[in-house]
């Protein structure tokens, strides 16, 4: 009998659950933390791919911009032959600071009668079709332009 009465008093002191309980609040807020953590650093990281994949992109876009611009010199460079591979490399060393570090290629994709309704006449001009392509990290854009020059028979 003395040992049924023991039993029935451990059963009945309550002063141990706040302990149980303390312990798995703290617990949960420690998991908690850890996640909130976790995600935040995936986010943080998240974010610095955006903005390099930003930079590179308007840095690549302004490399397209650079190339419409000097454009005359690429063009006299490639001379008439249709080339898909080798192209015209723009320099390094010619190009502004700010899109350094830039692959920045025009290609002659081919010669064929201008445009419709852009003032050239189809007897008169023909049109040259150049493929412009710029790479920064990993980020790649194509662009194409056409100039037109007097038909030679």
């Amino acid at each position: 009998m003395q040992t049924e009465r023991k039993k029935y008093t451990l059963l009945a002191d309550e002063s141990g659950m706040v302990l149980v309980i303390v312990l798995l609040v703290i617990m949960a807020t420690i998991v908690l933390g850890v996640s909130v953590m976790r995600s935040s650093t995936i986010e943080n990281k998240v974010i610095g791919n955006v903005k390099q994949y930003k930079e590179d992109f308007y840095i690549a876009d302004s490399g397209i911009d650079y190339a419409l611009e000097d454009f005359i010199a690429a063009t006299t460079t490639l001379g008439i032959t249709v080339n898909t591979t080798g192209g015209y490399t723009y320099p390094q060393s010619e190009m502004p600071e700010i899109i350094s570090g830039l692959d920045l290629r025009m290609y002659l994709s081919g010669m064929r009668n201008p445009p419709v309704g852009k003032g050239y006449s189809v007897d008169d001009f023909r049109a040259r079709y150049y493929r412009l392509r710029s790479t920064k990290g990993e980020v790649d854009i194509e662009a194409g332009s056409w100039k037109a020059f007097p038909r030679m028979n």
